[in-house]
């Protein structure tokens, strides 16, 4: 039986082998590689601890599926892809860290949203303020229409309790 040696494949191994020799009681050789590769560049550059890292990404990736992927596990039992996780340790454990690294992303995204937003709140309350006639000859709707209430997940997910 011959095994056909690809790049991936080595690369793989030799993940394995590094988490073999560190003791690292999480299976990362489970996420993709380059996902491996990620949790072990983190934990090398930051010192986060391995499994705190790959248990972040997992609420990472839990948060980026969302509502938009349910799995069906009988007739009428769908479930969605929310995880709940806490990590817990030491005080100075770098609990948070791995958390807010693998959810930066999200909270920059819902950043860069929330201002968009705010950008079309003033200009929709700047049309408001304007009377009709103002506002066709400026070429905007009569009546403007009204922005619906936008909530953003980060801060709701991120809240300290």
């Amino acid at each position: 039986m011959s095994d056909v040696f690809t790049p991936q494949l080595v690369l793989d191994k030799a993940i394995d082998h590094c988490t073999a020799i560190t003791g690292g009681g999480f299976p990362i050789s489970l996420y993709p590689s380059k996902i491996q590769r990620i949790i072990r560049e983190v934990n090398d550059c930051y010192g986060f601890p391995v499994d705190y890292v790959a248990a972040a990404m997992l609420v990472a990736v839990s948060v980026a599926i969302g509502n938009t992927h349910l799995a069906r596990m009988k007739e009428g039992w769908d479930e969605s892809a929310i995880l709940y996780m806490a990590l817990i340790g030491r005080p100075g454990a770098n609990e948070s860290h791995p958390l807010n690294f693998a959810m930066r992303p999200f909270v920059e995204y819902d950043y860069e949203q929330n201002r968009i937003y705010e950008k079309q709140y003033l200009e929709y309350q700047d049309q408001l303020d304007m009377s009709r006639k103002e506002r066709a000859e400026n070429g905007i709707e009569v009546c403007p229409v009204n922005l619906s209430a936008v909530v953003f997940l980060c801060p709701i997910l991120l809240r300290k309790a």
